[in-house]
């Protein structure tokens, strides 16, 4: 029977294509895992610590979007944009109180005008008297003096009267002014009232729950962004398989490396077998540190997802892309909102106008009405004191009369209406100064209700407006950087995930290779020459000095010669990592 010749391939060259490639050598196979188990963990590791950086970045970012949306301007400004509303709502019933405490003023000072006008008919009356006392007493010195003196205070009274009714012409002209006002804005405001205003109450609704949304969607994503963190956290301590499969691969080349310097066939088979039985054991739980690790990573991809579906409905909710970009399609709420807010606002623009008008005017008038009053009430005292002298004289004039016989007589007849004059002063002085305490205090109230109203109405909506838009777009922006930052930390996990796709692979590999050593070793007799024993146990002593872990040294236990003492074991805070 014949065979065919197969001649040997020459040095070097490649074998055959149906001849499969010699593998490594079991040493050189476990270092090259190791490298690669070394370098696909530490990317991964890598990765998913910077994960953690971007989880806490999507937080900062969403919790900005809260407090955005609960700054107390923001707050403040939604509670203006109702007030302000409520405010033009009621004014109709607002002006028609501000128009009776008007009419009330008009009436008080219209009540001033005619006693001052009464008590200048007064001091004309007693101008008239002067000259008649004199004529009365013949050019009597004495009631010449008293004369001279009354003229000069009647005088006096004269100039206090023009001042009088020059205030009093002012307040009437602002009072004209306030009712002109009032009414331009009752016809403005019969134009756009109830229904702009009911819709600014709406706008404020809307936006509360536009603001309530985007709080909901923030602490949601925040959530789910905390819920990743703590997945990432329980990946990356299942990630320690890796480094731990690591280190005992490397003890294994070790172990090995020893073998093959031994010298001595049974020294060498027997730290091959212990080598095998090692790689035997961290392949299996190499094979259960992976499957947590998958598991880890699953859970990941999961709340992934979950995370990637709340972005998603915040951005149909804002308006974003589903990148966290600024879209540029459909307003999303908050633009809507704020649309509708600026048409509201423009809308009542003429009415808030007026309204700013009627308060500029009302304003002015409380503070001539308080100047005035100062001024008003220096006056009158001024007259109080000439109707006090106009008293005195009447009453010396009187007592001077009796000395004189019958042209005392005569004088004390004109003394008797100086004294009518004087109580006629007095009235009209008592009537002025109520008047003008009323005058007073309806001036207080109206500043009262003018300071309750609060500041220019179309300021203060123009001021909401800006803070409402600066709050929105801070929360939004807020919204669209978390999002942003979620993708970023999604893609560095599907990263990591991919990086550790080969490396999760590799436990059967460990396995075959543990078989290979298997097959190349045998255990140690219980005798052995002295010379072998002193060298195998002294390699087994040093091997047992470079474990790290408990499980490395269980297995070398079952591998002492007879007399051996187990390896000393850390305690466990000491301990390796599994």
């Amino acid at each position: 029977m014949f065979h065919a010749v197969i001649e040997a391939p020459p040095p070097g060259a490649d074998p055959p294509a149906d001849f499969p490639a010699t593998p490594p050598p079991p040493a050189d196979a476990l270092a090259a895992l190791a490298g690669e188990l070394d370098h696909h963990f530490l990317a991964a590791g890598q990765m998913l610590a910077s994960a953690v950086g971007a989880v806490q970045r999507v937080v900062a970012a969403l919790e900005g979007v809260t407090r955005a949306i609960d700054a107390e301007a923001a707050v403040a400004a939604v509670d203006d944009l109702r007030a302000v509303a409520r405010r033009l709502t009621g004014l109709a019933d607002t002006q028609a109180t501000r128009d009776a405490e008007l009419g009330a003023i008009a009436r008080e000072l219209a009540v001033i005008r005619a006693r001052v006008l009464d008590m200048r008919d007064t001091l004309r009356l007693l101008e008239i008297y002067a000259p008649n006392i004199k004529i009365a007493a013949s050019g009597e010195p004495v009631f010449v003096e008293f004369v001279d003196g009354m003229r000069h205070r009647l005088h006096l009274g004269e100039q206090h009267i023009a001042h009088i009714l020059a205030e009093l012409a002012t307040l009437e002209r602002g009072l004209a002014r306030g009712h002109d006002a009032s009414a331009r804005l009752l016809a403005e405001g019969a134009r756009v009232v109830p229904a702009v205003p009911d819709r600014l109450e709406q706008d404020a609704a809307a936006l509360d729950r536009y603001r309530a949304a985007l709080r909901h969607g923030a602490t949601e994503l925040a959530a789910a962004a905390r819920s990743v963190a703590q997945r990432v956290a329980s990946a990356l301590n299942a990630l320690q398989v890796g480094d731990s499969t690591r280190q005992r691969i490397e003890h294994v080349v070790a172990t090995l490396a020893l073998a093959e310097a031994a010298g001595d066939a049974a020294v060498a088979a027997h730290l091959r077998a212990l080598a095998a039985a090692q790689t035997q054991a961290l392949a299996a739980e190499f094979a259960e540190g992976a499957a947590r690790l998958a598991a880890a990573l699953r859970a990941i991809g999961d709340e992934t997802g979950r995370l990637l579906a709340l972005i998603g409905a915040t951005a149909e909710g804002d308006g974003a892309e589903g990148d966290g970009a600024e879209g540029d399609g459909a307003d999303g709420d908050g633009a809507v909102a704020l649309a509708e807010l600026d048409r509201d606002i423009a809308a009542v623009s003429a009415l808030t106008a007026r309204l700013h008008d009627a308060d500029r005017d009302t304003e002015l008038l409380v503070r001539l009405a308080t100047d005035a009053l100062d001024g008003l009430g220096a006056r009158c005292d001024g007259l109080r004191l000439i109707r006090r002298d106009v008293g005195d004289i009447a009453v010396n004039t009187r007592l001077l009369c009796r000395r004189f016989g019958t042209m005392g007589r005569a004088v004390a007849v004109v003394a008797v209406e100086v004294g009518a004059c004087a109580t006629q002063l007095d009235r009209a002085s008592a009537a002025i100064t109520t008047a003008m305490a009323a005058v007073s205090a309806g001036g207080a109230a109206i500043a009262a209700a003018q300071r309750r109203a609060g500041g220019a109405a179309g300021d203060r909506l123009a001021l909401a407006a800006e803070v409402i838009r600066a709050g929105c777009a801070a929360s939004e922006r807020g919204v669209r950087d978390g999002a942003r930052e979620a993708h970023a930390l999604i893609a560095e996990l599907a990263a990591a995930n991919a990086t550790l796709e080969r490396p999760l692979a590799l436990a059967d590999e460990v396995a075959a290779i543990g078989v290979r050593l298997g097959a190349a070793g045998a255990r140690a007799a219980d005798a052995l020459p002295e010379a072998a024993d002193a060298l195998l146990r002294t390699l087994l002593a040093q091997v047992a000095g470079s474990y790290t872990m408990a499980a490395e040294r269980a297995v070398h236990a079952t591998f002492l010669l007879p007399g051996m003492a187990d390896a000393p074991v850390a305690p466990v805070e000491e301990d390796g990592l599994f």
